[in-house]
């Protein structure tokens, strides 16, 4: 199921997470790819990877990946 990511990250907090069916992801990590110009999600739970893209930008990302995001500045 596609989702938008200003959808899913409206009213968090940078230190709080969202959950997608038991994968746990940084709301910081969604902000930051938000405001790079992704617009979409896409959940993969059965690998844990993370589908996403905009009009000029697209990519596909691990869990770990996402949560390593988080902690970068």
């Amino acid at each position: 199921m596609t989702m938008k990511i200003e959808q899913v990250i409206s009213g968090k907090k940078e230190e709080e997470s969202v959950n997608f069916d038991g994968l746990s992801v940084p709301a910081a990590a969604l902000k930051k790819l938000f405001k790079e110009g992704y617009e979409n999600l896409r959940v993969y739970k059965d690998n844990k990877t993370f589908s996403l893209w905009g009009k000029t930008c697209s990519a596909c990302f691990s869990l770990e990946h996402l949560q390593e995001r988080a902690k970068s500045k």
